[in-house]
Formats: C-alpha cells, sequence, structure tokens
C-alpha cells in the first residue's frame, strides 16, 4: 500500500471531509459520489453526481459486487421486501440442492470435489455434492473464466474477506482509511479490516468513536445551515460570478467574487459541499468595507462539489455549482 499525495490543504487552515464511494465499471465507466439505493435481480440502482441508473451486476467485478450490496440503502433484494416468490434459476444461475440459488454464475476453477464460481454477491465453493447430479457434467467440463489472480502486493483484504485489488490509500481518519481501487474509490472502517492493518494505522477505537461522533454532529449541523437557502436578516454580502472548473489530475477549482455592501469590513465563511451537504473544504476571508467584488479561488482534490455556502454574521445564501 503507499500513501497518495493527496489532499489536505491543512497549511491554508481547510478541512476536507471524508472521501464518498466512486464505482468503477469493467468497461471503464466511473460514477462519482455514489449511494446505492436498493438492488434488484439484475443489478444496482444508484444515485450519483451526474443523476441515476441502473448498473447490471455483469459490469461490475464479482468481488465487489457484495461490497455494493452491504452499501445498500435498502439492504434487502426489492422483490423479497414486497414478498414476491424468488424467481427461479435461469440458465445462467445455480441452484443447489438445498434450494440456495447462485445468480449469474461464472465458472473460475473445477476441483475434484467442488467447483469455485463468481456470482452476484462474490465468490463461493460449491461441492459437487450439494449440485444436482444433472448439473455435474455442466460444470466438469465447463471452461472456467481465467483465474483471479492470489492476493498482491497492493491489494487489501478486509477482516470480513472482501478484495480490493491495486488500492492506493488518499486519506487516513481515525475512523478508518479511503483508498482507490480497481473499482473506484471506497472508505473501510477500521473495524472492517484486519488486525494486522489496524496496527499499521494505530488504530484507536476510542478516538474512533469520537471522530464519527464529532463527523455526524458536524454534518447534522452543516445540513441545518444549508437548509436555509437565505437566512431572514439583510444582505451584509452579495456573491456573483460563480465559475466551476474541473482541472486535470482529478482537481477541481471554485471561484467566485464577494462584495461588502456594508460600511464595515466582514468576515465571511465559504463552505464547499459534496452532494450529501458535508463539508469538503472551509475558507474564512476579510472583505473591507464596500469592498466591489475580492474574488476568491478554492480548489479541491478527489471530490467534485455540488454546493457553495457562504455565511456572513446571520447572513446565509447556498448555491448549487453548474458543472
Amino acid at each position: 500500500m503507499r500513501i497518495g499525495r493527496a489532499i489536505l490543504g491543512v497549511a491554508l487552515g481547510m478541512s476536507v471531509a471524508a472521501q464518498a464511494e466512486d464505482m468503477k465499471t469493467l468497461a471503464g465507466q466511473t460514477y462519482s459520489n455514489i449511494v446505492v439505493q436498493r438492488f434488484d435481480g439484475e443489478g444496482f440502482f444508484i444515485r450519483y453526481d451526474g443523476g441515476s441508473n441502473h448498473v447490471p451486476y455483469n459490469e461490475i467485478s464479482a468481488e465487489l459486487r457484495g461490497h455494493y450490496k452491504a452499501l445498500s440503502l435498502l439492504p434487502i433484494q426489492e422483490s423479497r421486501l414486497a414478498g414476491e416468490k424468488e424467481a427461479p434459476a435461469g440458465p445462467n444461475d445455480l441452484e443447489t440442492l438445498s434450494g440456495e440459488i447462485y445468480r449469474n454464475v461464472v465458472l473460475k476453477r473445477v476441483d475434484e470435489e467442488s467447483i469455485l464460481i463468481a456470482h452476484d454477491t462474490g465468490m463461493a465453493t460449491v461441492s459437487f455434492v450439494a449440485i444436482p447430479p444433472a448439473l455435474h457434467e455442466k460444470y466438469r467440463t465447463g471452461t472456467p473464466v481465467v483465474p483471479d489472480p492470489g492476493i498482491g502486493a497492493n491489494d487489501l483484504v478486509t477482516a470480513y474477506g472482501q478484495i480490493f485489488r491495486n488500492i492506493e490509500i488518499i486519506l487516513q481518519e481515525p475512523d478508518g482509511l479511503t483508498f482507490r481501487h480497481d473499482g473506484g474509490m471506497t472508505k473501510v472502517g477500521f473495524p472492517a479490516l484486519t488486525e494486522d492493518v489496524r496496527q499499521k494505522y494505530n488504530y484507536d477505537p476510542i478516538a474512533g468513536w469520537k471522530y464519527r461522533r464529532d463527523q455526524a454532529a458536524q454534518k447534522a449541523q452543516i445540513a441545518q445551515e444549508a437548509a436555509a437557502v437565505e437566512s431572514q436578516g439583510p444582505a451584509l454580502v452579495e456573491v456573483f460570478d460563480i465559475q466551476a472548473e474541473k482541472l486535470p489530475d482529478n482537481q477541481f477549482r471554485i471561484s467566485f467574487a464577494v462584495k461588502n455592501l456594508t460600511d464595515r469590513s466582514q468576515s465571511v465563511l465559504a463552505t464547499l459541499q459534496d452532494s450529501g451537504r458535508a463539508a469538503l473544504i472551509n475558507r474564512t476571508v476579510e472583505i473591507n468595507a464596500k469592498a466591489e467584488g475580492k474574488r476568491l479561488q478554492i480548489e479541491v482534490p478527489e471530490i467534485q462539489p455540488q454546493n457553495l455556502l457562504i455565511a456572513c454574521g446571520p447572513y446565509r445564501t447556498n448555491t448549487v455549482l453548474k458543472w
């Protein structure tokens, strides 16, 4: 594992929130800041920066399908939640003698007593004893897909067996690690990581719990502030000429001008927020009395900001950024 150059503009007095979840398909399509809303028998329903989509299971690495199901806001398949009977096994599924159905099966390895398969929730070893005799010939003579590589030096295996390939750590926080990998970008909490990884990064359970508590409180406060698009008080400043630009190397630049409408100096807090209205970066600036248009510029690594929140005394204004 290697530490990325990333991230924190500490010298500038910035604070950076945890990275969001990105999903990368086998065809190379990347969905940024995803929320897995639910899943069905065919794939995942996701919301992301560009809108929403249904991503079929066969577009996602078998090693990661179980991971995205675990992230679902609705962790039970829609049909089961509605009380519908599970669909029978299809031509690409494997139903064992006990009635368990593996969906979208890909044969990975054939051994004397069992087979290794990839399916829509990950990987499984299935004994021939559990497979209906009528299917033995199909799987014994089947041609396995190129076997998955073993665990490499830059791979990460979680405590529950999830494999992330070719990771690059880009952010370490008291409660977990955020990293890029072949399937996108993910944050995994230390409790889900193996003991050797926890020790390597000096995980302190108490510090991690306090950090999660404080982050939740901060997010709730920011969401409450953002809910009021503008305050009841008089406008003390005016924000105009807002420009959003995507830079090379996955950087995002937001620039804007602020006019002081009063006859005294004002302190302005600019906050860039992600799609969940969590703070990415805060910047405080002093603007002289009657200043016609002081221009500010903020760059954010990795996450595309969605909102610009400006606070000046009791005055608040929130702008949705256009990319």
